[in-house]
Parts: C-alpha cells; sequence; structure tokens
C-alpha cells in the first residue's frame, strides 16, 4: 500500500482478496483495475466500487475517493486478519448495512487482540478520513510489530 500511494494511485477496491502472499517478505497487492490517480480530478459519478465492508462512509454520501479511502478498507483487513471473518458477513450487504456504516457502525472489537493493534485498526476506520493514518504511520515499527501479531492470531 505504501508503494501504490507514493505512486500517488488509489486503489478503490482494497480488500483481503487483492491480497496475494508468498512468503513473509513478499506481500502483492493485486487487482488494480479500477484504481486512479489521486490526481484524478473527475468525481465517482455516484459509483462506488469493491467490497461493502471495506469500502469507506463517505464514498456512500457521494465522496471521491482518496488515500484515506484505502486506509480505512486496511483497518477492515486488519479486523478480518484478527477474526478469520469478513467484517459484517452475518448481514447482507445492502442499503441497510450502507446506512449503518456512514452511521458509524464498525465490527465488533475482539478482545484478544493486541491493543496496540485495536488501536490502529480503529484509527484506520475512522469516519472522519482526515483522523486516518496515512501509510507512513502504519510502517512504523509498532504498526508492523501490531500488524505481524493480527497475522498470528489466525494461526
Amino acid at each position: 500500500l505504501e508503494f501504490i500511494h507514493k505512486q500517488e494511485i488509489i486503489h478503490r477496491d482494497f480488500h483481503s482478496g487483492n491480497i496475494l502472499i508468498e512468503n513473509e517478505s513478499d506481500i502483492v497487492i493485486s487487482d488494480l483495475g479500477i484504481s486512479k490517480l489521486s490526481t484524478d480530478l473527475s468525481d465517482n459519478n455516484n459509483n462506488y466500487y469493491g467490497i461493502m465492508p471495506y469500502i469507506d462512509p463517505e464514498i456512500f454520501q457521494g465522496k471521491k475517493y482518496t488515500k484515506a479511502s484505502d486506509i480505512y478498507s486496511f483497518g477492515m483487513i486488519m479486523w478480518e486478519l484478527m477474526n478469520g471473518k469478513r467484517p459484517f458477513e452475518d448481514q447482507a450487504y445492502d442499503t441497510d448495512l450502507m446506512i449503518h456504516i456512514i452511521d458509524g457502525a464498525r465490527p465488533p472489537i475482539v478482545t484478544n487482540a493486541p491493543e496496540g493493534c485495536i488501536e490502529l485498526m480503529q484509527q484506520c476506520w475512522d469516519s472522519d478520513p482526515n483522523k486516518r493514518p496515512n501509510h507512513f504511520h502504519i510502517i512504523d515499527e509498532f504498526s508492523l510489530e501490531c500488524i505481524i501479531q493480527a497475522m498470528y492470531l489466525l494461526y
């Protein structure tokens, strides 16, 4: 994600199915088919792309995808890694869920997750895109340790 954002690219469909892991050091984000440059001034034409729980609330309100949209998706991916299932998988991916996400609904926090992971995840899915961390914050040592701990929760 850091590499993609440094190239000024917004993925716009970032979810766990688009992460390919060969080994601990070779992780690739795939499916950039609907990605756009962050400098692209066109709007979304009231369209949203991706899997509903990974789409940030502002997109459902007709706002433009930003790097913060990908960061929101990353927070949902973190939740999925810690829980072993997709966010809101027990609910229909419909207008009701969309409204709940806009109103601030997030998946329940796992109690056995490392505290640092919970904090980072909540920052990533903050309703205010300006309060979400950028990729520089996510890759600092604390955050990397958190991600590694979350991945090991599944095994």
